[in-house]
């Protein structure tokens, strides 16, 4: 039996917990947070957070406001635009456009990377009233119109494995609950939302397929329920999956485990 040593063990633990700083810091609020929030959500001790920390800032991973509340550095962000550089966004543009032209309300392209959905294409609403999102920002699979077309696309397996990194330990009750939804979904081949991503906010999606038939994105189209009715969200459904089955049978992205 091979011994690791003491030394080697001890490298690996705090190369562990500069990651888990660095995955904190590249989901920080807006307003940043604070070294012990950092700290507390890595699950590391504050005197070792307070080291890491200084040693990402001063290679511009991280960077502290006046307040000193962290939050992403220059040269994170910079990493994060190149990772999106690799993705073929520009295949997803005209589609992304093209149905927020026809329909006038917000669309959004997500790609699942890792356990996550990253949105990767967005053009925004003509209208003024309308919710916001970014390129980067990432969609809850289990809150959202987006979420639930993918998950009805996915094996059993890769779907626990999305709904663990989003809900933690709540993740078997939310599939429980999202099971008749997800079903529906599978059936219609799109997923809807009603004011649980955001109030006031209606939501159709449709999942994006790879070769082997399973969900490696999805297209929303959003918009307010006082001007995106039911009735006429339903009637850009078929818009939708013109779109999104044009794009679909070709791998999004190279596979990630």
């Amino acid at each position: 039996m091979r011994t690791i040593p003491a030394a080697t063990t001890t490298s690996v633990s705090y190369l562990s917990r500069c990651l888990g700083l660095l995955e904190c810091l590249s989901n920080v609020p807006n307003d940043g947070l604070t070294l012990s929030e950092l700290a507390g959500r890595s699950g590391t001790p504050v005197s070792t957070a307070s080291r890491l920390v200084q040693m990402l800032e001063r290679r511009g991973l991280a960077y502290r406001l006046p307040n000193r509340r962290y939050v992403p550095g220059s040269a994170l962000l910079t990493l994060g635009l190149r990772s999106l550089r690799r993705l073929p966004i520009e295949r997803y543009r005209p589609a992304v456009r093209a149905l927020s032209e026809a329909t006038g309300e917000s669309v959004s392209l997500g790609l699942v990377i890792a356990d996550e959905i990253v949105l990767v294409a967005r053009h925004e609403s003509r209208h003024r009233l309308r919710v916001v999102a970014d390129v980067g920002d990432v969609i809850p699979p289990h809150r959202s119109a987006m979420g639930k077309a993918i998950l009805s696309h996915m094996g059993p397996a890769r779907r626990a494995s999305l709904l663990a990194a989003a809900a933690g330990n709540r993740a078997q009750a939310v599939a429980r609950e999202l099971q008749v939804d997800l079903e529906l979904a599978a059936l219609d081949g799109f997923a809807h939302d009603e004011e649980v991503f955001a109030i006031g906010l209606r939501c159709i999606a449709a999942p994006l397929l790879g070769s082997d038939g399973k969900a490696v994105g999805a297209i929303s189209i959003a918009g307010p329920t006082a001007r995106f009715g039911r009735d006429l969200a339903e009637s850009f459904v078929p818009a939708l999956l013109e779109q999104t089955q044009a794009l679909s049978h070709v791998p999004a992205v190279e596979p990630v485990l």
